[in-house]
């Protein structure tokens, strides 16, 4: 496994990507990349959501909804069967930067086929 970052395939991707650097230390994990799908749908770029807790803030502003997609997430985690599934998925409401508030399908890579010690978050636009 290689442990640099292979931009030019997520740029490739459509759906907005997040990759993040796992630290076992802290929740509170850095985020290494967004590819161009990331900014253009979302917004947010890497200045403005270094760490974890930078991208929740801007992505749930409302404390209230932070805590409902806390929840969500620790529901979805406790649910998973770690032999048979590979990702945490939810949908969830977040605020882009410049168009409002949007729906996604959030996949959260649980261990990284392709990057030791990274993981991968996938956006999917959610039509209502």
């Amino acid at each position: 496994m290689s442990k640099s970052i292979p931009t030019q395939f997520f740029d490739l991707l459509p759906l907005p990507i997040l990759v993040v650097k796992h630290n076992n230390k802290t929740l509170n994990h850095a985020i290494a990349y967004l590819n161009n799908s990331f900014t253009k749908v979302i917004g947010w770029d890497l200045e403005e959501i270094k760490y974890k807790d930078q991208w929740w803030q801007k992505a749930y502003p409302d404390p209230h909804y932070q805590k409902v997609v806390e929840n969500i997430w620790e529901v979805s985690m406790d649910s998973l069967d770690p032999d048979k599934d590979s990702f945490v998925i939810i949908t969830v409401n977040i605020m882009t930067k410049h168009n409002g508030v949007k729906r996604f399908k959030v996949y959260t890579e649980l261990n990284s086929a392709l990057m030791e010690g990274y993981y991968v978050v996938a956006f999917e636009e959610v039509s209502e």
